[in-house]
């Protein structure tokens, strides 16, 4: 039997057939204490930048709003869909996924009580979205405690207001309960495209249905960026290839840009 490609094998061998889409923090950058100063490396931008100019699709899902997306990737030719594949761009216009805009208020309001409920809490942070809002303990003075409190606050305004409580990496967040998540988001993405090798690089829970998704597919490959201790272990399970943090994974953009290009040069 003939051994399987790697994911730059395969990628490589057919760059305007193919399609690389990442996560955006813990992925393209590293993670850091305040998310507000998330980054990506310049060399990760110059590989992306390489990327674009010949792979079929280079895109970029993140659980970020659109427009902190579109100030950090100033690299043409990459598609880029915000909170979750809610927020997404049409004719270079933001536009929600159906049943989210019916949603904004309870999002409003389930910030404004958890701004008000978590600001005597040094460290918290309450993160305003398009259509969600996340409570980080990443920074918090007593990480358990916070983590307890955010959990059962989130819980309590979830069951009030009917958002859906999403948990992630340091981080409890309240969206809209509607049929929209990373994985539903690329299969959009993939649907009128003709691709025939996709690889999907996540590192989070919100990850993990993009991840499915891309390992049912033929050409499919699940690239996990691991973070160690934080990195859940539904993660690992899924993992095509795995990269031990985001310079490991920039490194690997490099050596992929480096072998795209050689491939379409000849």
């Amino acid at each position: 039997m003939t051994a399987r490609l790697t994911a730059m094998e395969a990628l490589a061998a057919q760059p305007a057939a193919s399609a690389l889409i990442c996560d955006f923090d813990g992925v393209l950058t590293p993670i850091v204490a305040d998310p507000t100063t998330s980054a990506m490396p310049a060399q990760t931008s110059v590989a992306l930048d390489r990327l674009a100019r010949h792979l079929g699709l280079v895109a970029v899902v993140s659980g970020r709003p659109l427009a902190f997306l579109q100030e950090r990737i100033a690299v043409p030719g990459i598609s880029l869909l915000g909170s979750y594949g809610i927020e997404q761009l049409h004719d270079g216009e933001p536009v929600l996924a159906a049943g989210a805009q019916d949603w904004l208020s309870q999002v409003r309001s389930a910030t404004e009580q958890l701004a008000g409920h978590f600001a005597d809490w040094p460290g918290v942070r309450v993160e305003e979205k398009a259509a969600s809002v996340a409570v980080h303990w990443r920074q918090a003075e007593d990480p358990e405690a916070a983590e307890a409190e955010i959990l059962r606050a989130t819980a309590e305004i979830a069951e009030a207001t009917g958002l859906r409580a999403e948990p992630g990496k340091l981080v409890s967040e309240l969206r809209p309960p509607i049929d929209v998540d990373k994985g539903t988001a690329i299969s959009e993405l993939l649907r009128d495209q003709n691709l025939t090798v996709v690889a999907y690089a996540g590192d989070d829970l919100g990850d993990i249905p993009a991840l499915r998704v891309v390992r049912d597919l033929p050409g499919g490959y699940a690239l996990v960026v691991d973070h160690g201790a934080e990195t859940d272990p539904q993660l690992r399970k899924l993992a095509s290839q795995s990269f031990p943090g985001p310079e490991a994974f920039g490194s690997w953009l490099t050596e992929l840009a480096d072998a795209v290009e050689h491939s379409s040069a000849g």
